[in-house]
């Protein structure tokens, strides 16, 4: 379906055009998306933020992968995978603001649909690709597909790692040094298919350094690491109820496997010069089944009606502290308080034709949790296509993000504390927006937006305590803009404003403004060039933090592709930040006085043939 018709406003990106661009990483293609700011954690982990929406969050957006979810409950997060190479995927959907494309998913503040090459319906690949760049960055993989009759089977593999590391501090104690970064990433999916039955599955490990560090320290041990491991399987069955009734049920598993050692205080006479460390082990696994309906009996209605239940429980679950290089432990205890979670959900949308013109989406979801209060959720929107240059949109969504197990349940880990009867946040969305058609591929797009949200959950306090810290209300506006100056260029670019409060009365840590521009010039059918130039706008801080605002920051980057299509091979060259901007982002107060600076200029080599 063309997303300009959809009940939702959504940018699309597609991996030829994001290969033109330079862009290697599914973080790297999410910073076009209009309204996405950054944030960071203490080890390093980078988190996409929505329109401000609570930057001291993780589970703000939910990041689906071939129809899946695979936000985890510890933290609600799905850092692991934002290292996926373009080079896998096909084709990634960004619904900015509450909602989803799926019926059963209603998230926060956005949702990111990604469609991998193995996955896609449209077309098999078969490829290799390869890359290699600044910080010793070596990357390699394939994605191939077998078809025979109505057996089908596809897949791809990867590899990546580098060792980057990036001046920081004076730390909490007053040090500085460099902050570990360093990074090995693989990951296998894995689909087949027979008639109208299907598997989905992705095996994937994220291995990295503690970045700045857990105990707002930089750590001294070079063995220090985070080691996430996710695994994720799904068995479906696609039926025909009768001609107008369709159905799918399908049961999924999803597991989640992190350990941490980070030495936590560093060498002194108090600790017998050994220091110490913290270490955490915890793994959690979710069941889930889904029956889901499509009903297009009645005239000018398709009605999507399904339940879904799923069970998560932890199996790992300890943390540790040793003052004599991890020999004994004088502190053994649980991580996390509570070690399940169950939830029973009932979701129905009915996307009526009003006329040729008009459509109207009505929807309901209703979220029972065993230890959150039941959540409702129900979305209105009206699409009226004036003709076919013109398209209005309506919408009104009330979504909600749980807390997550860190917020509500954390118990062994210092320097944060829950609340065990927190409240989900919630939030009221308001959004009307324009689109002007002018040809293929030339439109001008707007839309504003008002966001009410209600107990929001962070630890922005004295005693780093997860609470409801009240309500807040964001509103703003993004616009996009897409033409062609000559018959084989592309020209692409979008501003976004926002403004209100996110927390304790202010916008804080996600800049009010940003503008995102990209340029392709086909030179001819071989040779591209193309740049990015991005500006994300000062922040302000946190309420209780006086320094001065974040900076602001222009980055400008730069690749050539060349394309050999005798043997379809694609290589490219790109050079990022050119100028050698150093971008920062926000440290939490009282940890790091002076803000995470960000990467400088570097450069990529990327190959790959298709076959």
């Amino acid at each position: 379906q063309n997303v300009d018709y959809m009940p939702y406003v959504v940018s699309v990106l597609n991996n030829k055009e994001l290969t033109k661009l330079g862009i290697l990483t599914l973080s790297e293609a999410l910073s076009l998306i209009p309204g996405v700011d950054i944030s960071i954690t203490m080890l390093g982990v980078k988190t996409p933020i929505f329109r401000g929406s609570n930057p001291f969050a993780m589970g703000q957006s939910k990041l689906i992968i071939d129809g899946i979810v695979v936000n985890t409950q510890m933290f609600n997060a799905y850092d692991q995978y934002l290292n996926m190479p373009i080079d896998i995927i096909e084709r990634i959907e960004v619904v900015r603001g509450s909602g989803s494309t799926l019926n059963n998913v209603n998230a926060y503040a956005g949702s990111i649909h990604v469609i991998t090459k193995a996955n896609n319906k449209e077309k098999k690949e078969k490829s290799i690709f390869a890359s290699y760049g600044s910080d010793n960055y070596k990357m390699g993989g394939f994605v191939t597909s077998y078809e025979n009759n109505d057996f089908k089977i596809s897949g791809d593999l990867f590899y990546q790692e580098h060792d980057k590391e990036l001046p920081a501090g004076p730390d909490r104690l007053g040090n500085s040094s460099t902050a570990p970064l360093w990074l090995e990433n693989y990951a296998l999916g894995l689909n087949v298919s027979y008639k109208d039955i299907y598997l989905k599955s992705r095996f994937a490990g994220n291995k990295s350094g503690v970045g700045y560090g857990q105990s707002f320290i930089l750590s001294d041990d070079g063995s220090d690491n985070l080691d996430i491991k996710n695994n994720f399987v799904e068995l479906g069955y696609n039926f025909d109820i009768t001609r107008d009734i369709k159905a799918k049920l399908s049961v999924g598993y999803l597991d989640e496997f992190r350990t941490l050692q980070n030495k936590v205080k560093p060498d002194t006479n108090e600790t017998s010069n050994d220091g110490i460390y913290f270490l955490a082990d915890y793994a959690e696994q979710t069941y889930t089944q889904n029956l889901e309906v499509k009903i297009s009996s009645f005239s000018n209605h398709l009605i999507t009606t399904g339940v879904t239940f799923s069970q998560s429980r932890i199996k790992n679950n300890s943390s540790k502290k040793s003052d004599d290089d991890m020999q004994s432990f004088f502190y053994v205890d649980e991580l996390l308080l509570n070690s399940k979670r169950s939830l029973s959900s009932f979701y129905i949308d009915d996307l009526i034709d009003i006329s040729e013109k008009m459509s109207v989406q009505l929807g309901l979801k209703i979220d029972s949790y065993d230890d959150v209060k039941t959540q409702y959720s129900p979305r209105l929107a009206v699409v009226y296509r004036q003709d076919d240059e013109n398209i209005y949109k309506f919408m009104y969504t009330n979504s909600y993000r749980e807390p997550s197990w860190r917020e509500q349940y954390l118990a062994g880990a210092p320097y944060h504390r829950p609340t065990a009867n927190l409240e989900s946040e919630s939030v009221d969305a308001f959004e009307a927006a324009y689109i002007k058609k002018f040809a293929h591929n030339k439109d001008f797009k707007i839309n504003i937006f008002y966001l009410f949200n209600k107990d929001q959950i962070n630890a922005q306090n004295v005693d780093r305590t997860f609470r409801n810290s009240g309500d807040g209300e964001i509103y703003g506006f993004e616009t996009e803009f897409r033409t062609s100056l000559i018959n084989n260029d592309q020209l692409y670019l979008n501003y976004s404003f926002a403004d209100g409060e996110n927390t304790s009365g202010v916008m804080a840590n996600s800049a009010k403004s940003m503008a995102k521009l990209f340029y392709i010039y086909n030179i001819n059918s071989m040779f591209s060039i193309s740049s990015i130039i991005k500006y994300v706008g000062e922040k302000n801080r946190a309420e209780g933090d006086d320094r001065e605002k974040v900076d602001d920051y222009t980055t400008v980057d730069f690749t050539a592709t060349y394309l050999y299509k005798p043997s379809d091979l694609t290589i490219s060259l790109s050079v990022k930040n050119i100028f050698d901007e150093h971008p920062v982002l926000s440290s939490p107060v009282d940890t790091y006085p002076i803000d995470f600076k960000q990467d400088g200029q570097n450069f990529l080599i990327r190959m790959s043939k298709r076959f």
